[in-house]
């Protein structure tokens, strides 16, 4: 069976295995239903043929769909997978939005996107839409961080020249500590002609996350 939606079962030594399923080739006026019905019918094929993933991934919502019929697909998922555990990767900019991110407390694991608290840049570091209020996002994190169950990881992506400053990282602390994730995952974009971050920046950010309470992940 050729897949539209599922990526090949992976392992990451984070989480264990894992099914990727991708929005991203779908749009907006997709029927969201008949959607739901091949990302089952993917899922079912694939745990016949490799077995039970220890999570389901989701990736590329928002992007595609609406955030508010996405509970739907997890229902469905559920309802055919009772203890399959699912995770969610999401733009910060979602959480302005109590009403969408209610959505997402029956998951098992959510990670969030923020790559930036400053105000003056947030939506285009953040890559949110310019209608994006920093203070209504950090707050609407910290509220879900308070109510939701499940493991929550921060994900920042430093980019040379842009974020990769003593302030941002300072300021980024400050708020993880606030919010306290399961996990906090770094990595850097080096696509589009933008360089690695240096071996200094490197260094600078392990010294001031030295002493952090949770977990953290270097991904470079």
């Amino acid at each position: 069976m050729d897949y539209k939606f599922i990526k090949t079962l992976e392992f990451n030594f984070n989480f264990g295995t894992l099914i990727a399923v991708d929005f991203s080739s779908c749009c907006e006026e997709s029927n969201l239903f008949n959607i739901n019905e091949e990302i089952i019918n993917e899922i079912k094929d694939s745990v016949k043929n490799q077995g039970i993933p220890d999570l389901i991934w989701f990736k590329g919502i928002g992007d595609s769909i609406k955030y508010s019929k996405s509970k739907q697909i997890i229902e469905m998922i559920k309802e055919s997978y009772p203890y399959q555990k699912i995770g969610v990767y999401l733009n910060c900019a979602i959480f302005q939005d109590e009403i969408i991110r209610e959505n997402f407390y029956e998951c098992d694991l959510v990670a969030i996107n923020l790559n930036s608290i400053d105000p003056l840049n947030f939506s285009k570091i953040n890559k949110c839409p310019e209608s994006t209020k920093s203070k209504e996002v950090l707050e609407g994190i910290k509220e879900f961080s308070h109510k939701f169950k499940g493991k929550l990881g921060i994900y920042t992506m430093f980019l040379s020249g842009i974020n990769d400053n003593i302030k941002n990282i300072e300021d980024l602390r400050e708020f993880l500590l606030e919010v306290m994730p399961d996990y906090y995952s770094i990595s850097n974009y080096t696509l589009d002609g933008f360089k690695p971050v240096s071996d200094e920046f490197k260094k600078l950010l392990e010294e001031i996350l030295k002493d952090i309470p949770f977990k953290v992940i270097y991904m470079f």
